[in-house]
C-alpha cells in the first residue's frame, strides 16, 4: 500500500482548509509579540500613542508634527485593540497585520477555488503562508499586509461573484476597495481593479457590468471612503498642518509620476519580486520559462493568473517611486500563477508537485523555528523592556517618575514606545557621521551637554557613550544589556539604548 505523500496530505483529496487555517493561526499569532518593534512600526506607535494623548483620532501626529501621509484605518484598528486590551503593546499593533495575513490566506484559498479547484486554492495557500516575506509583514505593524489582504480580497470577491450582476455584490466589492484604501491608500484598489481588468477583457464580460447598479453601488463605498478626510478637515484641530486628500494625491499620484524619494532603478523588481518569492522562486521561475510551451494548453483562467501578474509587474516597474516592500501586493497573483503550473501535470503527483510539498512543510518548520524560537531568543536578556524598568528603577530611586523631564540624542525611536514617553519629546539628532564624531561636534549639536538640568534624563546610543561619559561622568549610567544571540554571535550593540541619570 503506498504511502500518502506531503502533497496529498497538504492539498490532495482528503485535505482540509481547515488544517491551512490552522496552520496559518500558529506561524502568525503565536509569539507574536516577542520582537522589539522594527523601524517603520516605531511611526504606528508614535502616532496612536499620541492619538490617546491628545484624545484626537482625526490628526494623526508623528515626534509632535503633523503627518498624515497614510489614511486613518490602519491606526484605527491599532487603536481598536488597545483600548480593547487597555494598553498600546506590539501585540495591540500587530494583530491587525496578522489578522490581515489570515484574511490573505483564506482569500488566496478562495480564489483559487473559484479559478480551478480545491487543490490549487489549498496549494496556493500553503504556499502564500510558507513564503518568508508574507509571514514577515504579516507579523509587522504597517499598512501593507492590510493593503495586500485588502486588494486580494476584492480580487476574489470579484471571481466569486463576476457571473452575477446584484446590487449587493456590487456593494460589498467597492466597499472593500474602499476600507483598503482607508488603509494605505489607492495603491489598493488600483491593484484590485488591474488584476481584475485581464478577466473582463478574456471574459468580454465589460457590457454586463457597465449597469446602474455598479453607479449605484459606489456610492456608499464613497462616502464610506471621503468620511474620516471629511471630519478631520471639519472637526477637532483648526491648525492642523496637512490635508488629508493632498496626502492622498501627493502619496499615490504625485509619487508615481513625480517621485520625490524612493528612486529604486528601473530594474528593482526584477530582484525583489524573485527575494519575496522566496522560496517559492525555485518554482517561479521555472513556471515562467515553461509558459511559451504550454499556452496553447492553458485555460482562460489560467491565462488571467499570467496576464495580472504581468499587469501588476508593469505597473509596479513603470512607476517612478520603486521601494522593495512595494512588490508584496503583486506576491500572490505570482503565488497563482505557481501552483498552476505545479498541478499542470498530467500525473496529480508530478516531481515537482512531491518537491511542493517537501518545501512547504520544510519552511513552514524553518519559519516556525525563526519567528518562535530565533528570534525570542535574540530578544532575550537584554531587551528594551528591560532597559525601560532598569532606567524607571533607577530614576525612581532619586524621585518619582512623574517628576522627570527627558531629552533625546539620537536614540533609536522606538524608546519613546517603551518608555511611554509624551510624543512631543523631540529626538535630536546630529549632524554628520555618527562614528566620527568628537566631543566638540556633541556639544555643538546637542548644547544641553554643557549644562544637562539636574531633572532631566538624558537617553542616546551607547556609540556615543565614551564621549558622553567624558561629559556627564557625574550623572548616573543606565545601559541596555546584549542579548543572548548578541553575546553568542558577538553581534555590536552600539545602537542600544543608554541613559543618563543627574544624581
Amino acid at each position: 500500500m503506498r504511502s500518502t505523500t506531503l502533497a496529498e496530505l497538504l492539498w490532495g483529496p482528503k485535505a482540509k482548509f481547515s488544517y491551512l487555517i490552522f496552520a496559518a493561526i500558529i506561524l502568525l499569532f503565536t509569539m507574536l509579540a516577542s520582537r522589539e518593534i522594527w523601524t517603520q512600526e516605531h511611526r504606528w506607535a508614535d502616532i496612536v500613542y499620541g492619538m490617546f494623548y491628545y484624545h484626537d483620532f482625526l490628526h494623526p501626529m508623528l515626534d509632535g508634527n503633523d503627518y498624515y501621509d497614510k489614511p486613518l484605518l490602519s491606526y484605527w484598528l491599532i487603536a481598536g485593540f488597545t483600548a480593547l486590551f487597555g494598553e498600546l503593546t506590539t501585540w495591540a499593533m500587530r494583530l491587525p497585520s496578522a489578522l490581515a495575513g489570515l484574511l490573505g490566506i483564506g482569500s488566496i484559498y478562495w480564489l483559487g477555488c473559484h479559478l480551478k479547484d480545491k487543490r490549487l486554492g489549498l496549494l496556493a495557500g500553503w504556499m502564500l503562508l510558507t513564503t518568508f516575506y508574507f509571514v514577515f509583514w504579516a507579523r509587522t505593524s504597517s499598512a501593507d499586509m492590510l493593503n495586500m489582504a485588502g486588494s486580494l480580497f476584492a480580487v476574489a470577491w470579484y471571481f466569486a461573484k463576476r457571473n452575477q450582476t446584484h446590487l449587493i455584490d456590487y456593494t460589498i466589492f467597492f466597499l472593500i476597495l474602499a476600507l483598503t484604501a482607508l488603509c494605505k491608500g489607492l495603491i489598493g484598489p488600483v491593484v484590485a481593479v488591474l488584476a481584475i481588468l485581464p478577466d473582463v477583457i478574456l471574459q468580454r464580460s465589460w457590457k454586463k457590468h457597465l449597469n446602474w447598479q455598479v453607479i449605484v453601488a459606489v456610492i456608499p463605498a464613497l462616502i464610506v471612503y471621503v468620511l474620516p478626510f471629511w471630519a478631520s478637515t471639519h472637526f477637532g484641530r483648526q491648525n492642523y498642518g496637512e490635508n488629508g486628500f493632498y496626502e492622498v494625491y501627493r502619496e499615490n499620484i504625485l509619487r508615481y509620476f513625480q517621485p520625490f524619494d524612493h528612486k529604486g532603478p528601473i530594474y528593482t523588481y526584477f530582484i525583489y519580486l524573485p527575494i519575496y518569492l522566496l522560496p517559492w522562486a525555485l518554482f517561479f521561475i521555472p513556471a515562467l520559462l515553461c509558459l511559451k510551451s504550454r499556452w496553447h494548453r492553458l485555460t482562460a483562467n489560467s491565462k488571467w493568473m499570467v496576464f495580472s501578474t504581468l499587469l501588476l509587474f508593469l505597473f509596479f516597474t513603470l512607476s517612478g517611486s520603486r521601494r522593495s516592500y512595494y512588490v508584496l501586493p503583486m506576491v500572490p497573483f505570482a503565488i497563482l500563477l505557481t501552483a498552476d503550473w505545479i498541478l499542470s501535470g498530467a500525473d496529480k503527483l508530478t516531481q515537482r508537485a512531491l518537491w511542493a510539498g517537501r518545501v512547504a512543510v520544510l519552511f513552514f518548520v524553518l519559519l516556525c523555528i525563526n519567528f518562535d524560537v530565533v528570534q525570542p531568543l535574540y530578544y532575550s536578556q537584554g531587551n528594551i523592556n528591560d532597559f525601560s524598568l532598569e532606567l524607571k528603577t533607577a530614576a525612581t530611586r532619586i524621585k518619582p517618575w512623574s517628576e522627570w523631564k527627558f531629552v533625546m540624542l539620537d536614540p533609536e525611536s522606538k524608546v519613546r514606545f517603551y518608555l511611554h514617553l509624551s510624543p512631543e519629546i523631540k529626538n535630536d539628532g546630529v549632524i554628520g557621521d555618527r562614528a566620527t564624531q568628537t566631543k566638540e561636534g556633541l556639544l555643538k549639536a546637542w548644547p544641553i551637554l554643557q549644562n544637562q538640568p539636574k531633572d532631566t534624563i538624558i537617553i542616546s546610543r551607547k556609540l556615543y557613550l565614551p564621549l558622553l561619559k567624558s561629559l556627564l561622568g557625574k550623572d548616573e549610567i543606565v545601559e541596555a544589556r546584549p542579548s543572548l544571540i548578541q553575546k553568542l554571535l558577538r553581534i555590536s550593540d552600539a545602537n542600544a539604548m543608554v541613559a543618563f541619570i543627574p544624581k
